[in-house]
């Protein structure tokens, strides 16, 4: 291996590019027989190098690239950086694989794009960022219309960097890679944020709504709902068949079970149910999030195309989860103050009307704060050790002022102590029995139970 590397490094040093690019090919070859300590420090670099070179050819720099997706595959560790050996290198795998992504030249667009595509359904990446670039590229029309192109050879489709085969291998990537594991239907999902960011750089000074037509933002965040609910009937279906199967294997045992226990383990079933968020609820948040963050950046036609579809979602308000449509009215009338076109106003008030009986968001957050404060029973122990000592220190003042009365004596509790708990004022009651006994007033302050002040007098 040692004397065929002397070979080797000479052709990709080489100043001819085609000689650079079949020794580029070589070398990748040749790093899948070495070991991973040698690919990390020695031969990594140099495909680094290589692959984000500016001056290099597109050729040369598509072979360095995908001679890094082959080696990930085999070796986690290629996406991290690599100081070792006096390296130091200061870009990662991923972040030059973001950069190529958005690159102006399609080449390297298209190759960068397979090189994820791949990545990510091996599960070496999830990333939201990447998979919105895909979306951008799989629906961009300049690469749609090489698709459609009637002049177009049959050998496209099997050529690496070839829109065509791009536009065939996405079609099949993103239903599989949704339903290929939870992860990654998260992923999808999470992606609509940064789709939304990508094609708002996309559209910067553009002023014709026409540039929508290149990257149809509403047909990419639908294809996005698309698969995520796909494979969520998947995850059902699976489920409810696993579930049944398991019935039928253990039906002597359940037939033997007592009917209160299967009550039981069906109450405790359903408090467990998670209500479980559609996908154009979470897709409505995070486009109202844009608008109302970035909305003031972005171009109008490109806000009214987002208000629109705000406007048009379809969000069944008695099924989602309270929290989330509490965080998507809040959202949307953010959005609403944040801007001053018309036609967008019109569309975000749309959604406000169907949110209209959904809780504030702050209230929401206040009153779970509340219910945590007073589940907590460390809090109340806390409550009551004031109270004692505050008894405490009231019998040891008023010893002496024998003219001091109950009333009197409950209503310096009540304001001394305003979360004072139905515990504390019960051992309030009972040390104020014993204070009655050291003082000297029988006849006055005679115990009977018409004259006790109840807990809903104080309180």
């Amino acid at each position: 291996l040692a004397s065929t590397l002397q070979h080797l490094l000479p052709a990709v040093t080489s100043k001819n590019a085609v000689i650079r690019e079949h020794g580029v090919i070589c070398l990748s070859k040749f790093c899948l027989l070495s070991e991973e300590d040698k690919i990390m420090d020695e031969f990594k670099p140099l495909l680094m190098q290589i692959a984000g070179s500016v001056e290099e050819r597109v050729e040369v720099r598509a072979q360095a690239m995908l001679a890094l997706c082959d080696l990930t595959l085999l070796h986690k560790d290629m996406l991290q950086l690599s100081d070792e050996g006096g390296n130091n290198e200061s870009t990662t795998f991923k972040e030059l694989l973001l950069e190529m992504l958005g690159h102006p030249k399609q080449g390297i667009a298209v190759i960068a794009a397979e090189v994820a595509a791949k990545l990510l359904l091996a599960g070496c990446l999830h990333d939201p960022t990447i998979i919105a670039w895909l979306l951008v590229i799989y629906f961009d029309a300049a690469l749609t219309e090489v698709e459609d192109d009637d002049d177009v050879d049959g050998s496209e489709v099997k050529k690496v960097g070839s829109p065509v085969r791009l536009q065939q291998l996405l079609s099949i990537f993103f239903p599989t890679y949704s339903m290929s594991s939870l992860d990654a239907n998260d992923a999808i999902m999470a992606a609509v944020g940064p789709l939304l960011t990508i094609v708002n750089g996309k559209l910067e000074g553009k002023k014709q709504a026409k540039a929508l037509n290149q990257w149809p933002i509403a047909k990419m965040v639908e294809y996005i709902c698309y698969n995520v609910d796909l494979a969520d009937k998947k995850k059902k279906e699976e489920s409810a068949d696993e579930t049944d199967q398991a019935e039928v294997d253990d039906g002597s045992q359940v037939k033997e079970e007592g009917e209160g226990d299967n009550q039981a383990e069906a109450t405790a079933e359903d408090d467990d149910t998670v209500v479980e968020a559609s996908s154009t609820l979470l897709a409505s948040i995070d486009i109202a999030e844009f608008l109302s963050e970035e909305g003031a950046s972005a171009p109008t036609y490109y806000n009214r195309a987002l208000a629109k579809m705000l406007g048009s979602a379809s969000i069944d308000v008695d099924a989602e989860d309270t929290a989330l449509l509490s965080r998507l009215k809040s959202q949307v009338a953010e959005a609403e103050y944040s801007t001053d076109d018309g036609p967008t106003v019109n569309q975000i008030k749309k959604l406000l009307t169907l949110l209209a009986d959904v809780a504030d968001f702050e209230e929401d957050e206040r009153s779970y704060s509340s219910e945590d404060t007073s589940g907590e029973p460390e809090e109340e122990e806390q409550d009551e050790e004031l109270d004692a000592k505050s008894v405490a220190t009231d019998k040891e003042d008023l010893s002496g002022d024998e003219s001091f009365t109950t009333a009197t004596f409950e209503e310096n509790i009540e304001k001394e102590n305003v979360r004072l708990s139905m515990g504390s004022m019960k051992s309030a009651r009972l040390s104020m029995g014993s204070m009655k006994s050291a003082i000297e007033h029988e006849s006055e302050v005679e115990e009977t139970p018409s004259k006790r002040v109840s807990l809903g007098a104080v309180n």
